[in-house]
């Protein structure tokens, strides 16, 4: 029967829980904190009620004092002057019910009932973990990714739950030659006996799991190698993957042999351990080529990055001299030396928007809040775009409403932002085109589209759009310049400066729509 202990100042209370809980538990009702504490030190209890508000030690502080005592103890509450305080309070320090004054007693039995419930399901928990040793063991081996680790953690749990003395462990190499991995608990001589015969124990046992003991045995070599050891019986078990051998296990007793269910349960864990041996070999194979790959992408920034500042030097003096000579230049030779500045101008632009991928990918780009105007801002990036616009008849027009208020931006960025998408859309937009930038408030954060009337864009590319170095047109019939790289570095920035870019609509021969969000900041962020 459970021993119940319950505390309350007032002898109505008591006596009701008494009259209640005594026809099922075995009932001892104090009036005070203090005077359950010192029954506690003097008798178990399975479960303790108790009144919060009593005068001295209260009740909270008395669960307390008790669970010092009786640590496994369960605890319940009776209060009419419940609060969310309280209540945290007491869940805390490990409240397992609340009663609330005044209550019927059906109440109180429920009460009672589940709380002891709940310590029987807990109980019935640790007794079927403790059952199941083979499952946690398989939860440890998704886990483990180191081969290693993995084989020692397999000869652990041998002697830990097969009741093994001492354990080998051979490796079968490529070439098909076993090796003795590691061992554990063996004595020097064992070991050199194990190093020298031990191996035809694990040969033999490449097929099918093997079991002899020192005096049954039919094999008299076994049973020579079990003597020689000091042992009475010998347990291995192959680990066979799907296709091939990785390895064989081997148990030793001193004293005994091994119970048909321990047979049973070093078969399946071999199994088990087989597929963790994979998957873990997988693993390490891809780590390593992930690492790899990650050396390789190192030294590809690096190099763009010396490379860029390498170039730049002589590039901006080139086109500096070449700007110089073409002024001076006489008209038939102005022409040549103007192609040169155009193309140094190609050159430099490459040169930027592969430091600015750099830069992006690495994290090291930084950005520069300073309170804009979105209207003037987008203004001037038209104008800078307009000659280009010019040559090809294009019209470019602005619709942003009056009212955008201020916001804090990076307006290079942002203006690097719309120099490449207004950049993509005259360059896909045929002769006497149109372009239209639109902007818009929406909640908080502002909406920016870039529309043309260009070649548009297949709906199957619009994934990938955004990758680096994509580009739709395929590179053996390509019609117009660049690298790939704009959109790439577009996401990159807007996303960095809190944002989303998308292709509104796109449809092929009449136009795309980009549209991107920033968001419409009051003051600068924290770095």
């Amino acid at each position: 029967m459970e021993k119940i202990l319950v505390a309350d100042d007032e002898l109505y209370i008591l006596d009701v829980c008494r009259r209640i809980l005594g026809k099922k538990y075995d009932v001892t009702v104090v009036h005070s904190g203090l005077e359950a504490i010192q029954v506690a030190e003097e008798k178990h209890f399975d479960l303790l009620l108790t009144d919060i508000k009593m005068p001295g030690i209260d009740g909270l502080e008395t669960a307390q004092e008790v669970k010092k005592i009786q640590p496994d103890i369960m605890c319940i509450t009776m209060t009419g002057f419940s609060t969310m305080e309280t209540a945290i309070k007491a869940l805390r320090l490990g409240i397992d019910e609340f009663v609330i004054k005044p209550f019927a007693p059906e109440e109180l039995t429920m009460a009672i009932d589940r709380a002891f419930e709940k310590e029987r399901l807990r109980q019935e928990n640790i007794r079927l973990k403790s059952l199941l040793p083979l499952f946690e063991f398989n939860k440890m081996l998704m886990t483990t990714t180191d081969t290693d680790t993995l084989l020692k953690k397999v000869s652990g749990l041998s002697i830990s739950e097969v009741g093994a003395d001492s354990v080998a462990l051979y490796l079968v190499q490529p070439s098909g030659d076993f090796i003795l991995h590691h061992h554990q608990f063996m004595t020097p001589n064992q070991l050199a006996i194990i190093e020298e015969r031990g191996l035809e124990i694990a040969v033999r046992a490449r097929d099918i799991p093997l079991y002899a003991e020192a005096s049954t045995s039919d094999e008299p070599n076994v049973r020579r190698i079990l003597h020689d050891l000091g042992v009475s019986s010998a347990m291995s078990a192959p680990i066979a993957g799907q296709s091939k051998l990785h390895g064989v296990l081997v148990l030793f007793k001193n004293n005994g042999g091994f119970s048909l269910s321990q047979q049973n349960f070093v078969g399946v864990m071999t199994g088990q351990v087989a597929a963790a041996y994979e998957n873990a070999r997988l693993f390490q194979d891809l780590q390593l080529a992930y690492d790899q790959l990650k050396s390789l992408d190192h030294l590809k920034s690096e190099f763009i990055n010396v490379a860029a500042h390498e170039l730049r030097t002589p590039l901006a003096i080139l086109m500096g001299y070449a700007s110089v000579a073409s002024e001076e230049a006489n008209p038939a030779l102005r022409e040549y030396m103007d192609a040169i500045v155009r193309n140094a101008g190609r050159l430099q632009r490459l040169i930027d928007d592969l430091l600015n991928m750099r830069n992006i990918e690495s994290g090291e780009i930084q950005l520069e809040y300073r309170p804009i105007k979105l209207g003037p801002l987008i203004q001037r990036t038209i104008d800078d775009m307009a000659m280009l616009a010019r040559k090809k008849n294009i019209r470019l027009t602005l619709d942003i409403p009056a009212d955008i208020p201020s916001f804090f931006a990076d307006p290079q960025r942002l203006e690097l932002v719309l120099t490449n998408l207004l950049s993509n859309a005259i360059k896909f937009t045929p002769e006497a085109g149109d372009i239209r930038v639109s902007a818009g408030v929406n909640g908080q954060t502002v909406r920016i589209s870039v529309e043309d009337t260009g070649i548009g864009i297949p709906q199957s590319e619009f994934s990938r759009i955004f990758d680096r170095f994509y580009q739709v047109e395929s590179s053996l019939n390509r019609h117009h310049e660049g690298i790939g790289l704009g959109l790439s570095i577009v996401k990159g920035i807007v996303e960095r400066c809190g944002g989303k870019i998308w292709v509104e609509r796109s449809d092929v021969g009449k136009g795309t729509v980009f549209s991107f969000t920033m968001p419409l900041l009051s003051q600068p962020p924290e770095a």
